[in-house]
């Protein structure tokens, strides 16, 4: 889905032997030992092609790194504090005029369960190509990616980015999101974190926060979620999310540190989508 790092010792012009052995005895024994790697090298891997590097599709790995924008802070790149974290790294799909980078985990020690997940993490990642009837070489998607989180219960995963198709007037923003329940392998969705007649209430009513917009938009963003009814809300958050059959979901959601965000629809002159928050502990 959103994917671092002998003191010169001066004596005297006259010495016993015996003195000069034991100082030598003890400069051995004090040499410091190479450290150890640190957990940032474990986000490092080299580039690696997957294809002819002219004519396919390539894949490559690269340290993770924070986008801007609406990005989160993310937990994943933070110290290892306890032995549920996990590390990730960086993945990046590239084709014609198509970037599309997500996350793979590196250090989850049952690799079977950890080679699933980062199938899992990549279908849907790349899945937009066929929702939107993406033309690698004609149209242009760049999709970057942030993890929120990361640990041994769940991967959560932000993708950003634009969407330019060949003739539009202009590039779409585009933002969809991916939560993995790493013990079962699968997607984890909107009504597990609220239910959506709920949320579709709360999305119309004047307790409507949006995360991360200017007092100017925010008062635009009031009007023009409006213009969606309260059964319209419903249904796009009851087919929120991944797995999705069919059309791909208008709206994306996710809980970052007891707070829950979702995606609406909104005119492209408001920035083609907004973040609702919701914390439930507030309300």
């Amino acid at each position: 889905m959103m994917k671092p790092f002998p003191g010169n010792l001066s004596h005297k012009a006259v010495i016993p032997c015996a003195l000069a052995l034991c100082v030598a005895v003890l400069a051995a024994g004090c040499k410091k030992s190479p450290e150890k790697d640190s957990l940032a090298s474990t986000h490092t891997t080299a580039a690696e092609t997957m294809a002819s590097a002219a004519e396919s599709p390539k894949e490559t790995s690269a340290p993770q790194t924070q986008p801007s924008g609406d990005a989160l802070p993310s937990e994943a790149e933070k110290p290892q504090a306890n032995s549920k974290k996990i590390s990730t790294q960086n993945n990046t799909y590239s084709s014609g005029k198509v970037s599309i980078t997500y996350p793979g985990i590196v250090n989850l020690e049952d690799s079977t369960k950890a080679s699933a997940i980062d199938e899992l993490l990549k279908k849907n990642a790349l899945s937009v190509l066929d929702a939107w009837e993406v033309n690698e070489e004609e149209d242009s998607l760049d999709i970057s990616c942030q993890v929120l989180s990361a640990d041994r219960n769940r991967i959560t995963v932000v993708y950003t980015g634009e969407l330019a198709k060949k003739g539009a007037a202009y590039p779409t923003k585009v933002m969809y999101s991916n939560t993995i329940d790493v013990s079962n392998v699968s997607d984890i969705g909107f009504d597990h974190f609220a239910d959506p007649y709920t949320m579709a209430g709360y999305v119309l009513s004047g307790d409507c926060t949006f995360h991360n917009a200017s007092d100017a938009l925010k008062s635009e963003l009031m009007d023009a979620k409006n213009e969606i009814s309260l059964e319209a809300y419903t249904e796009m958050f009851t087919n929120a999310d991944f797995p999705f059959e069919g059309a791909f979901p208008e709206s994306f959601s996710y809980e970052h540190q007891g707070v829950i965000y979702f995606s609406i629809p909104v005119p492209h002159a408001l920035g083609d989508y907004a973040i609702v928050m919701f914390a439930p502990d507030s309300k």
